[in-house]
């Protein structure tokens, strides 16, 4: 049994189609349930009623540390690959629903066997996250530092997993479809929850990172990169491993255990480390792009939204106590010329002190008391979320909201006074004497993944030209115009256009109709009257048509489009 436990602001689903023969009978209602821990739950062989009450106990618990009572049972065969029979699965799904109400739990539950569209908005504090799993399964989810496979797949099992996740049924909306249409990325059953980059998608994650560069340069920052693979007295030091080993994979190197990063911060510390500081050296920094690992809900039924591999735009400033006020503000600052850059509206949450954290009450005071009057001197409204900081500061955690009004959490500030005291960080101040520093954790786009999965479905698939993978399609009329097709299409890439052209068969309507669908921005035709004058017709992705451009003015054009971020 494979169970991720979240818990939610709220979770919304409507019941589209029936998926099974076995599906219970429900009506086509929108459900929505506030403030409640979701159990996205699969059943696997060999599942029987001692392990539900076993993982209804672990629930119960863990509701309880929460001081919550209010839980929905949702069936979400994506978890496993080993299902259970759907009629064994639907009676477990049953006992659990009457052994949780049993345990004084007022439960809630999503219908069994079928299709639904599905809105979820998962709280922000440390505890919101946990996967478990039991029986069979469990030996096999978090494997021990230790010890190899008890046995290899066959020829014929190795080449089964190697599939293509697709995407059936979804809106054309949906990120995931435009990401097929687009081919710019796909997920493989060989690596569960983790997205496979296309050339184009790599070509819009570098464009992002490319931007975001040019304001880390403004800022001053360092970019840095360590390892992917650390002990994980790395995180026992960091205090990680008490709250996040679950989310962790672990592996050994000889007799030491060893684990996939999931987040920068520790080792920037090292970094810091590594040499003395005075006070006139600070603030000090560091900013990475590096690959993050955490072992959370898979990608294949969140797309980019909820992955295993991910990218963040992840900085670390280390300052004194009297700067962090001024380098906050300066972070606020560049979220607002990022988020406006793609046209992104916002909301602000201050989270405070969770009952699980560390540190004095003065400390925790004085870290809430800079994050408010910082966006009070911005002068945005904001929403206090108690209890919901991390477990060593509170945060300030940043909503945007899409073109089609969903909101997205993505950007997070933090002030840390608990992280420098356990990696024993210091500077020497202006009276010679040794000192503390404070951190400021912070990201803007948050996980690059889903940041492009939003944008995605904020443009609806067609990016302005500055993000768009390909630019400009180059389309001759015919075969006798190929050789004036080449040399346009040669004079673009030369200028630094991501141009490509279409010179195989085919219609000109249809070849028109796929390059809209691919939501490229222009379309340069060409035909006899553009060879003897020298340049092209310029057909947007919308329909409009201009006669006779030179090539020349067409590409400056771009550059403007380009330089203006639009």
């Amino acid at each position: 049994m494979k169970i991720l436990q979240m818990h939610a602001d709220f979770i919304e689903y409507t019941p589209v189609k029936k998926e099974i023969r076995a599906a219970e009978e429900a009506d086509s209602r929108t459900v929505r349930e506030e403030d409640i821990v979701v159990l996205f739950t699969a059943f696997e062989a060999g599942d029987d009623a001692a392990l539900v009450k076993q993982a209804v106990a672990e629930a119960k618990d863990f509701l309880a540390r929460l001081g919550a009572t209010r839980v929905m049972l949702y069936p979400f065969a994506h978890l496993s690959q080993d299902l259970a029979p759907p009629g064994d699965a639907l009676q477990l799904l049953l006992a659990m629903e009457k052994d949780a109400a049993g345990a004084g739990l007022e439960v809630r539950r999503a219908p069994f066997g079928w299709t639904k569209a599905l809105q979820i908005k998962v709280k922000g504090h440390p505890l919101a996250e946990m996967s478990r799993s039991y029986g069979a399964g469990a030996a096999t989810e978090r494997p021990q530092a230790k010890g190899r496979p008890k046995r290899e797949l066959t020829d014929a099992e190795a080449m089964g997993r190697l599939r293509r996740s697709d995407f059936v049924g979804l809106p054309e909306g949906d990120h995931r479809t435009i990401g097929e249409r687009l081919d710019l990325f796909s997920f493989q059953e060989v690596s569960p929850g983790m997205v496979y980059l296309h050339a184009k998608g790599l070509v819009l994650r570098n464009l992002l990172v490319d931007f975001l560069r040019g304001e880390l340069a403004r800022g001053g920052y360092q970019e840095v990169s360590t390892p992917t693979l650390a002990n994980t007295a790395l995180w026992q030091v960091s205090g990680h491993s008490a709250h996040y080993k679950d989310n962790m994979f672990l592996t050994a190197l000889g007799d030491e255990e060893m684990g996939l990063k999931p987040m920068n911060c520790p080792s920037h510390f090292l970094i810091y480390r590594s040499r003395k500081w005075s006070f006139r050296e600070l603030p000090v920094r560091y900013a990475a792009f590096d690959p993050l690992f955490r072992n959370e809900l898979s990608g294949v039924s969140s797309g980019l939204f909820r992955v295993k591999s991910l990218t963040q735009d992840d900085a670390h400033v280390i300052a004194t106590e009297e700067q962090a006020e001024g380098e906050l503000a300066k972070m606020l600052e560049m979220m607002e010329r990022v988020y406006g850059t793609f046209g992104l509206q916002y909301k602000v949450k201050i989270s405070t002190r969770p009952d699980d954290s560390m540190g004095t009450n003065d400390e925790w005071e004085r870290a809430t008391g800079t994050l408010v009057r910082a966006v009070k001197s911005k002068g945005w409204p904001y929403e206090v979320k108690e209890k919901e900081g991390n477990f060593y500061s509170p945060k300030i955690d940043v909503d945007v909201k899409d073109s089609l009004g969903r909101e997205w959490q993505c950007g997070t500030f933090q002030l840390d006074f608990q992280m420098p005291k356990r990696f024993k960080l210091s500077y020497t101040g202006s009276d010679g004497k040794e000192h503390t520093p404070v951190v400021l954790h912070r990201t803007i786009l948050g996980s690059l993944e889903r940041f492009m999965g939003v944008i995605l479905e904020h443009y609806r698939g067609s990016l302005p030209v500055w993000l768009s993978p390909v630019q400009a399609r180059v389309i001759p009329l015919s075969d006798e115009h190929l050789p004036y097709a080449t040399t346009v299409l040669s004079s673009l890439v030369s200028a630094g256009v991501r141009a490509e052209g279409d010179f195989g068969s085919g219609t000109m309507g249809g070849k028109i109709r796929d390059a809209q669908l691919q939501k490229i921005p222009y379309m340069l035709v060409v035909g006899k009257k553009e060879e003897d004058s020298g340049s092209v017709a310029v057909r947007t992705r919308g329909g409009e048509q201009t006669f006779g451009v030179n090539v020349g003015d067409f590409v400056a054009r771009l550059k403007e489009e380009v330089a203006a971020h639009r």
